[in-house]
């Protein structure tokens, strides 16, 4: 962290959102002292208060539009479901606020190409935050595929699946509150893919099984320009390993818990042959914040590790998929 400190002034962040996931990135706002958390919202006042109180915020707001119009927020963090990705972001960004925003940015590629648009019309910072992007062996990962050492990769499998209790009026399985698991934890083995490939897949063989308008759980095909092809999984009604295999010409990658890694195994005749360890401390969000600050502070509206564009496309992808299953 000292090479970051001497590289990037304070940033104040206003949290929309309080829930579960905002409690994690919390702990990781603690490792990063240049990041200041100076005020919170959300439509739980109670929970809010009591966020608040835990993390010593000093300003507390019952509104979106009074966070994101004070003049002394300079960074949002979206930390609410997706469903209100849009409205919230467009508030943030319509106020002049730069915005991190959880995955899936968005609902659809409509919505997120208009957040996009906001966001270079105005001149400030957006991004997904889609933390698996920017952990230690996700770096190495990019660099170990453009260094040529392994050859080319012909193909990438990825799954992240669970058991979750089905309950028809939580918002992972209601339709109305953004429910589906391929938005809620699909993007994890699609960006994956994406990532390793460095294009957006050609064509796109989908099939889901879905209750009331959800994805319960799907897989999918894809194939990419360069001929590359990918097997994904997700859902949340099975249990699945949480891993990527990735298939070079001379070897393989397989990385246990891709979407936070601290691990890598180069694979040779189907024997590991070498342990790349990156530990990192718990929780792991702090490298997107400090990425993100990073940008900030060089004047760039957007991050090369998780550029708009790429957005744009995954949500296209999946809007592809969902047009496939028949559900809108």
């Amino acid at each position: 962290m000292k090479n970051f400190q001497n590289e990037v002034k304070k940033l104040r962040w206003g949290f929309v959102g309080t829930g579960k996931i905002a409690q994690r990135i919390m702990v990781a706002f603690e490792l990063v002292p240049e990041a200041e958390v100076v005020a919170a919202y959300s439509r739980n006042i109670k929970a809010m208060q009591e966020f608040c109180d835990q993390w010593e915020i000093p300003k507390r707001y019952e509104t979106v539009e009074e966070l994101v119009n004070d003049p002394e927020v300079d960074i949002v963090y979206l930390a609410t479901p997706h469903i209100v990705h849009y409205e919230h972001t467009m508030k943030a960004l319509q106020a002049g606020k730069h915005v991190l925003c959880e995955k899936p940015i968005a609902m659809s590629a409509q919505e997120t190409q208009g957040m996009v648009d906001l966001a270079r019309e105005k001149g400030v910072f957006l991004m997904e935050a889609l933390w698996s992007r920017f952990f230690p062996i996700s770096v190495w990962l990019r660099e170990l595929i453009a260094s040529g050492k392994m050859g080319k990769v012909s193909n990438v499998m990825a799954d992240f699946s669970y058991q979750a209790e089905y309950d028809p009026e939580y918002r992972f399985f209601k339709k109305e509150l953004g429910g589906g698991a391929m938005r809620g934890a699909g993007i994890y083995p699609l960006s994956m893919a994406v990532m390793v490939f460095g294009e957006i897949p050609c064509e796109i063989k989908a099939m889901a099984e879905t209750r009331n308008g959800v994805d319960l759980r799907s897989s999918a095909l894809l194939r990419f320009p360069c001929g590359g092809t990918a097997q994904i999984y997700t859902g949340f009604q099975s249990e699945s390993v949480w891993a990527a295999n990735i298939a070079f010409e001379k070897g393989a990658v397989y990385i246990p818990n891709f979407w936070h890694p601290d691990r890598a195994y180069i694979i040779r005749d189907g024997e590991a042959v070498e342990t790349v360890e990156m530990p990192f401390t718990f929780p792991g969000f702090q490298f997107e914040i400090i990425e993100t600050m990073k940008c900030i502070q060089a004047g760039r509206t957007e991050c090369s590790v998780m550029p708009l564009e790429e957005s744009i496309a995954l949500a296209g992808v999946m809007d592809e998929m969902y047009r496939q299953w028949n559900v809108e």
